[in-house]
């Protein structure tokens, strides 16, 4: 899987692991420790599910102009999110984590 690093209006916030095709969207966090992980890129994507994962996690809608539409906090495992109109990837977070960047609706994100 392909790691780069990600911002959030211009600050540095760590690595991030991109999903982009079939199978690693299939799997995303299942199976992996959310907070050894990090983050997760799914794209293309603008609904999740928690099924088989085992503790809750962040979820960052971005849009196709890469800012911030929705963000859902301490998504607990075994559920399915609801779809997000105008997503087209996410960022899984370890739960918690987006209200420790202070993630806001509109923050603009960059992956490099």
């Amino acid at each position: 899987m392909k790691q780069k690093d990600w911002f959030i209006n211009d600050r540095n916030v760590g690595k991030i692991y991109i999903a982009d095709n079939f199978f690693l969207r299939l799997r995303g966090l299942m199976g992996r420790d959310p907070v050894e992980m990090g983050a997760l890129l799914i794209k293309p994507c603008s609904q999740i599910h928690t099924f088989f994962m085992s503790d809750a996690i962040d979820v960052i809608y971005i849009d196709r102009e890469w800012n911030v539409i929705f963000v859902d906090v301490d998504v607990k495992p075994s559920k399915i999110c609801k779809g997000v109109k105008g997503a087209r990837c996410v960022i899984e977070i370890p739960k918690m984590k987006s209200i420790e960047l202070n993630i806001q609706i509109g923050d603009k994100i960059l992956v490099e």
